[in-house]
């Protein structure tokens, strides 16, 4: 109990001569804020394109491709849809037929000279948008089948400038957008949508990446997944939709995440010599104070305490402010990836994250200090007074 009442005594004196050494503590706290500002906001970037694949992940959804890469294969043939769909655990519609859908996915020139990058084109078939229950036309209408016709996700149409009635070059013409749709912020948004018969005709595109189904029920997936594995007419996988996003959405951020904490790292070097440096100062001009601290009783853990929670305390207002300054500048805001279109996210996962690397920081960089301040003969201290 007298440990502890010594350090908080001696955090309170701590806290109380911050004014006293207001210029060192601020350069600590920017330190730490620079720090952490620039990791979050580097990792918004996967924050939200995460949050976008996982928006529109559904258990009771799987997909079927021949290839690992399903979204541009086109491995799977016409004539093995029917046995695709004919497979065990696949829900029906109210007419019975199953609900799964065979599409694919093209690629789609810029739309302008000046824009980098542009949708991909989605092409589905009948059941595409039963599958879909959260996709919803905002602007416009829904593209009809048998026509050369696009609708476009609503973060496609913000971050390449698109808007109903625009002309879209495609094999066979142009191809106007009709309408504008959202789909709960998911990654289709980034896309454009069309109507998989007319785009495969105009396309000369024989095959189908993948085939969407609809299960009864999540657990049905084993059995689904078997019977079309064993299949010896077939040649296809199977995993849950939920599954694959993320599969996809690793394989896209890993390089991305690795390339922020390694910049995230050499940062936090600079800033921890900064935080030792600083501490050290800090404790050089209270040595007549913790000369008479030493001299009248107190012991030395508590004082070394004392200086490690004065560089936690810091640092943690570092750290709030850093990533404060990422959400205010970045959440929210839109990002254009090539064919991907996303909201970066500065979410509160990443708050925590960033509380973490200012204490790492704090704890590293501040126990040198304390060590010092601790191990400080009384003898010498006096000396100095």
């Amino acid at each position: 109990m007298r440990i502890l009442t010594q350090t908080l005594i001696l955090s309170r004196l701590g806290f109380a001569g911050l004014l006293q050494r207001k210029w060192s503590s601020l350069v600590l706290v920017g330190s730490v804020a620079c720090v952490i500002g620039v990791l979050l906001s580097m990792l918004s970037v996967t924050a939200g394109m995460l949050r976008a694949y996982r928006s529109g992940g559904d258990p009771d959804l799987a997909l079927v491709s021949s290839d690992a890469n399903a979204a541009y294969s086109n491995g799977i043939p016409s004539n093995a849809i029917g046995t695709i769909l004919d497979a065990p655990g696949i829900a029906k519609a109210s007419d019975g037929h199953p609900l799964g859908d065979a599409e694919f996915q093209f690629w789609v020139p810029p739309t302008q000279a000046y824009i980098i990058g542009s949708p991909t084109l989605l092409a589905i078939g009948s059941m595409g948008l039963v599958l879909r229950p959260k996709l919803h036309i905002v602007a416009g209408r829904q593209f009809l089948p048998g026509r050369q016709e696009l609708i476009v996700g609503v973060a496609a149409a913000r971050a390449y400038q698109l808007h109903v009635g625009d002309p879209i070059t495609l094999p066979g013409g142009t191809w106007p957008i009709v309408g504008v749709f959202a789909d709960d912020g998911s990654i289709v948004e980034s896309q454009f949508l069309g109507d998989a018969n007319t785009v495969a005709t105009a396309t000369q595109i024989s095959g189908f990446s993948s085939v969407l189904v609809r299960l009864e029920k999540p657990d049905a997936f084993d059995a689904f997944s078997h019977w079309l594995e064993t299949n010896p007419a077939l040649n296809v996988t199977a995993e849950r939709q939920s599954d694959y996003s993320l599969r996809t959405v690793n394989r896209t951020s890993a390089f991305f995440t690795e390339l922020t904490y390694f910049v995230g790292s050499l940062m936090a070097v600079g800033a921890l010599f900064g935080i030792v440096k600083l501490m050290y100062a800090a404790v050089s001009v209270r040595v007549r104070e913790i000369a008479t601290l030493r001299a009248i009783g107190y012991q030395p853990f508590p004082l070394a305490a004392s200086i490690l929670l004065e560089t936690v305390f810091l640092s943690f207002v570092g750290a709030v402010l850093g990533a404060g300054a990422a959400w205010l500048v970045f959440n929210g805001r839109h990002s254009a990836q090539l064919h991907e279109v996303f909201d970066l996210s500065v979410s509160g996962r990443l708050f925590l994250l960033g509380a973490a690397w200012a204490l790492v920081l704090a704890m590293i960089g501040g126990l040198p200090p304390a060590m010092r301040a601790a191990r400080l003969p009384v003898a010498d201290a006096l000396r100095a007074l």
